[in-house]
């Protein structure tokens, strides 16, 4: 039908009824129930982070996990092809647990659990569109920093894809151990 997506939700809202852009309390991605943004300040937990590519191939800005440094090379970078990709330098470093965490809290830490460790997480692809409108929002990821020394649990706020005007990777995160 148009004006629905693939599970049958309105265009414009997720599979909660919420429209694109909150989360299932109605607070806009990125900003907590109380409306106010998480801190990006050194050892402040946890950190919300953009990430920026300007062209098809080429890496884009990483982060370095640690401290939310945003540089040319770190832990985590964004990478654009057809899609937008988190992208780690170190394979077995990034594992998918989860689709549609509303909080970062809520998404789990065994190690154990993840079957499937990559070096790589798609977000989402193949349409232009802003952050708000990622079908990404909400994917729970853990993530090991370069060393393998520090894990880290990431929640995606968003994702644009725009292949003349670049794309981003929004998300936040929080050391486990």
């Amino acid at each position: 039908m148009i004006g629905e997506d693939d599970t049958g939700a309105p265009i414009g809202e997720d599979d909660t009824g919420a429209p694109v852009g909150e989360d299932d309390t109605g607070a806009p991605v990125g900003e907590d129930d109380t409306g106010t943004k998480p801190s990006s300040e050194p050892g402040t937990w946890p950190k919300t982070v953009t990430l920026a590519v300007q062209n098809i191939g080429e890496a884009g800005e990483h982060v370095r996990l640690s401290d939310g440094t945003v540089s040319d090379a770190g832990d985590l970078g964004a990478h654009m092809s057809r899609s937008t990709y988190l992208r780690s330098p170190v394979e077995g470093s990034v594992c998918e647990v989860g689709a549609s965490f509303a909080r970062l809290a809520d998404i789990p830490t065994d190690v154990a659990a993840c079957s499937e460790w990559a070096s790589l997480a798609h977000l989402s692809a193949l349409t232009i569109h802003e952050s708000d409108e990622s079908y990404r929002i909400g994917l729970g990821l853990l993530v090991w920093d370069a060393e393998h020394g520090a894990l880290y649990r990431l929640r995606v706020l968003g994702d644009s894809y725009d292949v003349t005007a670049g794309s981003t990777a929004t998300f936040e995160y929080e050391p486990v151990r």
